[in-house]
């Protein structure tokens, strides 16, 4: 429920906490329900599988220009910009997921650094770039002032920000239903996310558009019928056991997934002064 002029930041933090999962099945838990398998997020090759934000970016990088990815998974939002882009900076707080992007990375022969740790705690030790891109990571950020700061005093032409229209987990929320009985909320969304950086005094760009339906992850190719990924993430989210993957698997069958396909992206210039050479 929005609160009648309650503050966007105040707001995005509330909404956020309401995604905690409660002890009581967070104890039963094989697996963290937060971490990801870092294969999920590999870079694919070829223009198609180039993420939807990808043509504002390249609006903005020069060649040869620099690319700083806050939240970069294996890459796959700053590898789509090499070229015109030359290097990268990639930081995650998952390892794995590093070393996912440095190997990608390596077969392309495209450079990158790496920096382990959770943003903005580890912006001191990140070299400023001139671009920003920070791609489904925002909804993982309750304090988002100084998250979305970091990000703009660190880059010197644009930051650009990519997220669902309505919070990804959404899509689990009739399953959650479904196996433990429990309402889940529904916000923040990407308009949220808007006024938040308008309050903040920015004046972003913002375009929509809807994800094809060939970029389901949790449908397997025309069969609609759920993928490994959507019965292996089912599980992990609603942290079920690994016996009832058949009884998981039976449920998406009948209900599937309701994957947000609308796509934002906003972008706003950065504030680091470029150096002249």
């Amino acid at each position: 429920m929005t609160i009648r002029g309650e503050e966007p930041v105040v707001r995005w933090g509330r909404e956020l906490a309401r995604w905690a999962i409660p002890e009581w099945i967070l104890v039963q838990a094989s697996a963290s329900p937060w971490e990801c398998v870092p294969a999920d997020f590999r870079a694919d090759d070829g223009p198609a599988a180039a993420p939807l934000s990808a043509r504002f970016e390249r609006e903005v990088i020069p060649a040869g220009g620099s690319v700083l990815d806050v939240g970069c998974g294996g890459g796959r939002a700053s590898l789509a910009l090499v070229p015109p882009g030359a290097a990268i900076t990639g930081v995650d707080e998952s390892e794995a997921m590093l070393a996912q992007l440095t190997a990608t990375a390596a077969d392309r022969a495209v450079p990158v650094d790496v920096v382990h740790g959770r943003w903005p705690d580890v912006a001191p030790d990140v070299a400023p770039a001139d671009v920003v891109v920070c791609h489904h990571v925002v909804y993982n950020a309750p304090d988002i002032v100084p998250f979305l700061s970091a990000l703009t005093s660190h880059a010197r032409l644009a930051v650009v920000v990519e997220l669902t229209a309505r919070h990804p987990q959404v899509a689990w929320t009739d399953a959650w239903r479904h196996f433990w009985g429990l309402d889940r909320p529904s916000g923040p969304t990407a308009d949220d996310l808007v006024a938040v950086v308008r309050d903040l005094g920015w004046s972003p760009e913002v375009w929509r558009q809807q994800r094809p339906e060939a970029d389901d992850p949790f449908t397997d190719g025309d069969s609609g019928a759920p993928s490994e990924r959507a019965v292996r993430s089912t599980l992990r989210r609603l942290c079920l056991p690994g016996d009832r993957s058949d009884e998981v698997a039976r449920y998406l069958a009948i209900h599937g997934l309701a994957w947000p396909r609308e796509i934002v992206t906003l972008r706003w210039p950065g504030s680091v002064e470029a150096v002249a050479t």
